[in-house]
């Protein structure tokens, strides 16, 4: 009775091991996707405000500058976009800040760099 009692206890144990690493792995796995779709949303709203702050122009390589997370509510993600016309060329930054509970935007700059 002691060997089948040791034996089960090995196949819980083992079996919650599994359980645990298979949810970890899939939550793990969700936040780098849930994190790619906020971006694609705010790299998106990035290049058509520059758009349309510079209709004449052409908007091209929006470079994601990174993330700040500032508080619970608060988070900051900054694009620098290149805008060319025909006198020449010079960077867009944009800097988003907004809700990530929410996903709704607090503020948006832009700001010309030449």
């Amino acid at each position: 009775m002691g060997v089948k009692f040791i034996l089960k206890s090995c196949l819980i144990t083992a079996f919650c091991s599994l359980l645990a690493f298979t949810l970890m792995s899939t939550f793990a796995s969700a936040e780098p996707e849930k994190e790619a779709k906020a971006n694609e949303k705010w790299s998106e709203m990035a290049g058509n405000i520059v758009k349309l702050n510079y209709p004449e122009h052409n908007v091209s390589n929006i470079d994601y500058k990174g993330r700040e997370d500032i508080s619970e509510t608060q988070t900051k993600d900054t694009f620098e976009l290149k805008v060319q016309n025909d006198d020449g060329s010079f960077v867009v930054r944009v800097i988003l800040l907004f809700n990530p509970k929410s996903e709704s935007l607090i503020s948006l700059s832009l700001e010309e760099r030449r």
